[in-house]
């Protein structure tokens, strides 16, 4: 149970290489005013995520309650998540990208998935697999936000199968999930922003996440066969 903790503060080192459309200085002061919104509102969300670990605690005879409390959770996490889609939108070019390893980043952000949610993850890692140039902020909210699409695709019922392998030049990593309640005429429409899709989030979920790896020097594409099972694969340079 865990809001994506994105850099909210509105930092120079963003700000300069933004991919917007539009003057650099509308570029600017949309990611400044995104950022301190994330930055203030990121208390009061962390208080109200405590309080519901502490109900899930301590209220345990009455499950219609447990699963109002259960509903609130996820709420502040889809809130959490509007928050962070927005920041990476806005703020997509690498920062401090470095040689590091992506199934350690991969790792960490399974750690942070409730319990259920990780139940549902199946990993086939490639061994030996090469050091990637990226930036670890940016990474780890593309995978978070990669492995909440397929989960709620999957509507949370439907194990999620994470592998990595080498293609060439390339370093893949592809999420895929049954979704056959999963109504996806065209795939490529969700990578437009404020699109009605599954990602937790306002539209703006698959959208950051193509910023993220195309800032990258990489690719991201979705794909979704006759019998309703979604891939979303990314591809980085190596």
């Amino acid at each position: 149970m865990n809001i994506s903790r994105p850099d909210c503060q509105p930092s120079p080192r963003y700000t300069n290489e933004l991919l917007l459309t539009g003057t650099d200085r509308q570029s600017e002061n949309a990611a400044a005013i995104v950022g301190q919104i994330a930055h203030e509102l990121r208390q009061p969300l962390s208080a109200m995520e405590a309080i519901v670990y502490y109900l899930q605690l301590t209220v345990t005879d009455d499950p219609r309650t447990r699963a109002q409390i259960e509903k609130l959770r996820q709420l502040i996490e889809q809130s959490g998540s509007i928050l962070s889609d927005a920041v990476h939108y806005l703020q997509a070019a690498p920062a401090r990208p470095e040689h590091r390893d992506l199934h350690e980043a991969l790792a960490e952000c399974l750690s942070r998935l409730a319990n259920p949610d990780q139940n549902l993850i199946e990993l086939d890692l490639a061994d030996p697999f090469p050091l990637l140039n990226f930036d670890l902020t940016q990474m780890d909210h593309l995978l978070s936000t990669a492995l909440r699409f397929c989960l709620r695709a999957g509507r949370r019922a439907q194990p999620v199968e994470v592998s990595t392998h080498v293609e060439g030049a390339c370093a893949v990593v592809s999420f895929s999930t049954a979704a056959p309640h999963f109504d996806i005429p065209t795939p490529e429409d969700l990578f437009t922003p404020f699109e009605d899709h599954p990602a937790a989030a306002a539209g703006l979920g698959l959208a950051s996440i193509r910023r993220i790896a195309e800032a990258h020097g990489g690719t991201c594409q979705l794909t979704a066969n006759p019998g309703h099972r979604v891939t979303l694969r990314l591809e980085l340079p190596i």
